[in-house]
């Protein structure tokens, strides 16, 4: 997992690949003030966004999850929300495949340990050997955001 600031995303372009240096370009460039729910290509499938907008929840109601062949970039426009995250090993198990037809597939309960709020800026990067669960309350009784996910083809 990546995450920092998107102030100093320039930084860091010149360690990463060609399309996730597309994904985080197009955070910084962006005013989501102007962009309206959907998905977005940037290059063909293999950047793409997604911009929608609800309403974080309890941790227990939001399922851990991970994808195969995209990576997540995750940031909000607006609010804040929790996202916790770990490693993916072989004790985690699978509950629900939708792998084939929406590269997601989601976890039982595996007890993560570790937390990025994003909010202010904050972006973070999720790979296909990481479990995450997103749109967790960061606040008590939860908030509305607005959820930008550029999806990056891990592959070549």
């Amino acid at each position: 997992m990546i995450t920092g600031n998107k102030k100093d995303i320039a930084a860091l372009l010149p360690y990463i690949s060609k399309r996730l240096g597309t994904a985080l370009r197009y955070i910084v460039e962006t005013d989501f003030d102007k962009v309206e729910n959907g998905e977005y290509h940037l290059d063909g499938d293999r950047v793409f966004v997604r911009v929608d907008r609800y309403t974080t929840e309890p941790l227990e109601n939001k399922k851990p999850e991970s994808h195969n062949a995209y990576i997540d970039v995750q940031y909000l426009g607006e609010g804040t929300e929790k996202i916790y995250y770990t490693a993916k090993s072989e004790t985690h198990k699978v509950t629900e495949d939708y792998g084939a037809e929406r590269d997601l597939l989601f976890y039982g309960d595996v007890r993560e340990t570790d937390c990025v709020t994003l909010g202010n800026g904050i972006f973070a990067v999720f790979f296909p050997w990481e479990l995450h669960r997103p749109g967790c309350h960061a606040v008590h009784g939860g908030c509305a955001v607005q959820k930008i996910v550029v999806k990056v083809l891990a592959e070549e």
